[in-house]
């Protein structure tokens, strides 16, 4: 029987992955149509990197360091998406996405990780 070295194993697609991710917090968020209605068009891309990084910290293991690199962030706010409150920003959320500018925490960090875990605890719900 052969012997399988460390790069054959088949590894996560981290862009699938975090196209997944970034896709079910649209949908945790009210779909597309709710960000236009909102105005929040402008959360798209911040929500793609913290997709990415939800995405290398549990699925790849990358360091802050190596994400910070990889996505051209700085080391700070690959810190703050990793320590979003997905609570946080649910709760907020039942108030409307209109008063989100008091949150403490990453918005797009705590929805990716929201996401995330949703897409972990089972098939899309």
């Amino acid at each position: 029987m052969p012997v399988l070295s460390p790069e054959v194993i088949p590894t996560t697609d981290v862009d699938a992955m975090a196209l997944r991710v970034f896709l079910k917090a649209v949908e945790l968020l009210g779909g597309p149509r709710k960000l236009v209605e909102y105005r929040h068009l402008t959360w798209l891309p911040s929500l793609m990197e913290a997709a990415y990084v939800v995405v290398l910290t549990h699925e790849a293991a990358k360091t802050e360091e190596e994400i910070a690199a990889f996505l051209g962030l700085t080391r700070a706010t690959v810190r703050n998406i990793r320590r979003a409150d997905p609570e946080e920003v649910k709760a907020k959320l039942g108030q409307g996405l209109e008063r989100t500018r008091t949150l403490r925490s990453h918005i797009a960090g705590a929805l990716a990780q929201w996401a995330y875990r949703e897409i972990k605890a089972g098939p899309d719900r």
